[in-house]
Formats: structure tokens, sequence, C-alpha cells
């Protein structure tokens, strides 16, 4: 075998060692969230739950364990974003030996501030967006019929908003990265100023499909979040030239 064959199996072994650690490390906060799932879902949907009390309904179950899996699933969901800061460090510790010494400020860059971005775009999803949607439906639909919400949906819909604004808030650090290694430039994206308008107003209307308010509030900080990413994307040319 030769040394390139050792050096690739050496590599996928590290590989497996550290996602071994990973998943050990993930089943751990995922056990810790499924032993207190009653509390994470109960404060997970505290806003939602207040708001269909106050018009009349409550969130129910329409099948024995329906409840139980939805309250599940969102404990699994907590332990995996718990664990993805350790997932993190050890890919960056993965690829470290790789990355010139000037590459590596990068990651170090990379890490916390995608973390802090995502954290950012989730609590603003959960008190501010989550609530005026559910807000909106209610006193929309008036006395139509009674808001016996399922579980289920309470939980799918939340967690799909908290997730999706968490990722966009990501976009400055993505745009970045993407200077930083030459794929996009700053006059290429001024080029598109009105297309990332018109993605933001549709990123809008993807995560809140209903209500033309909540569509703007979350058009509004994306379109911030293309204007900070265009500012980054300076900056990593400026970095770059010099």
């Amino acid at each position: 075998m030769n040394s390139n064959a050792m050096s690739v199996l050496s590599h996928l072994n590290e590989l497996k060692r550290r996602l071994f650690r990973v998943a050990i490390v993930a089943v751990i906060f995922i056990a810790i969230a499924v032993v207190n799932f009653r509390w994470i879902f109960n404060q997970f949907t505290a806003n939602a739950r207040e708001l269909i009390e106050a018009a009349g309904g409550d969130i129910v179950q329409l099948t024995l364990t329906e409840a139980w899996v939805a309250a599940a699933k969102l404990a699994v969901m907590v332990g995996l974003t718990a664990a993805m800061p350790y997932f993190l460090f050890e890919m960056s510790r993965f690829f470290q030996p790789g990355l010139k010494s000037h590459e590596r400020k990068y990651v170090y860059f990379l890490i916390p501030g995608a973390l802090v971005s995502f954290a950012i775009g989730a609590v603003f999803a959960y008190l501010i967006l989550i609530p005026r949607l559910f807000e909106f439906m209610l006193e929309f639909q008036g006395s139509l019929a009674v808001p016996t919400i399922t579980a289920a949906s309470v939980v799918s819909m939340t967690v799909g908003i908290v997730f999706w604004l968490g990722t966009i808030f990501e976009l400055p650090i993505v745009m970045y990265l993407l200077a930083k290694i030459g794929l996009i430039k700053s006059k290429w994206i001024m080029g598109k100023i009105r297309w990332m308008i018109l993605i933001a107003f549709i990123f809008g209307a993807a995560v809140t499909p209903t209500d033309p308010i909540s569509q703007v509030i979350v058009a509004v900080p994306v379109m911030g979040l293309f204007g900070i990413g265009l500012l980054l994307v300076k900056l990593a040319e400026r970095g770059r030239d010099e």
C-alpha cells in the first residue's frame, strides 16, 4: 500500500474517531433533553399556548401518542442543536492541519460567528415572529371556528420557523467566507440588489405564507443581512488585496 493510500486511510480513521466522539456528545445531550421533554415542550410552546387559550382554544392531540411524539422530536432537535458547537469544534480540528496559517483564523471566526448568528435568528423568530404570526391568524379567523390546534402542528410550525430564521441569519458569515475565497465580489452583489430584495420577500412569503405583515417582518431583516454581508464582503476584499 503506497503512502498516499495510507494517508487517506489515516485521515478517514481520524474522521471516524472525531465523528464517534460527536455522536457520544449528541446522544448525551439528546438523553438529557428527552428526560426533560415536558419542560422543553412547555417552554417552546408557551407563547403559542397563551395566544390560543386567549382565543378560547387549546393545544390538543388527536391520537394517543401525538403529543409525546411531538415533544420527543422537539427534545431530539434541542439535543442536536446543543451538540452542534462541539461538532463544529471537531470538524475545525480535523481540517486545521490542511489549512495555511492565515486561513485558520477564518475557521476560528466561522464557528462562534455562525453560532451567534443562528442564535440571534432563532431568538428573533421565537420572540417576535412566531407570536405575531399566531396572533394574526387567530384574530383573522375570528369566530369562524374554535382554535383547537394539535401539538404536532404547533411544534412543526415553530421548529420550521426557528430553523429557517436561524439559518438565514448566518448569511453575512457565508458571504464573507465566499468573498475570502474569491467566489463572490462586492461589485457583483451591488449589481444584484433588486434580486436580493426580491429574494428577501420570497423567503418571507415561504416562511410565513399566510400573513403579509409577518412577511415584511421577515423580509426587512433579511435585506439588512444582505447589507451587512455586503459590508463584510468589502472588508474581505480589502484584506485580500492587502
